[in-house]
């Protein structure tokens, strides 16, 4: 009997685009940036993108500064333009073509970190519509 090959995966696809990874501030420890490191390898792992990529610069990173010890913070942002040498190649600034996507971004009972998208198109929406609030102008693209 003969058996069809399974067809090697697809390559992740390649365009700009705006990623944003919610993560709780009780998930790190501290400030070190090598858990900020595995949070975006946790999700290029996920997006089937090879950490390379981020260590090669191929995509803009901007991490929320935490608050001041004193002032209560949940959770913060890390975002990602992904491809973003391809949007800046066109000569745009503007952000209002780059899709957005949001990703919460969360340890699991191993410590490790667990990427999921959100469900619900309308909690997506309205996430994202108020993190642009700042992220458009205080980050600006591939900057």
């Amino acid at each position: 009997m003969e058996t069809t090959p399974t067809p090697p995966p697809s390559p992740p696809s390649t365009h700009p685009k705006r990623v944003i990874l919610r993560l709780r501030v009780s998930d790190f420890s501290g400030r070190d940036p090598t858990e900020w490191y595995d949070a975006i390898r946790s999700y290029l792992t996920f997006a089937g993108r090879p950490f390379s990529e981020f260590e090669t610069n191929k995509h803009c990173t901007h991490i929320e500064p935490f608050q001041q010890p004193d002032v209560p913070q949940t959770s913060f942002h890390i975002i990602l333009d992904m491809d973003s040498a391809l949007w800046l190649k066109r000569g745009w600034d503007d952000l209002k073509g780059v899709e957005h996507e949001v990703y919460h971004v969360r340890r699991d009972g191993e410590r490790n970190f667990q990427v999921k998208p959100i469900q619900d198109p309308r909690v997506e929406k309205n996430l994202i519509e108020k993190i642009r609030r700042y992220t458009d102008d205080f980050y600006a693209w591939g900057k």
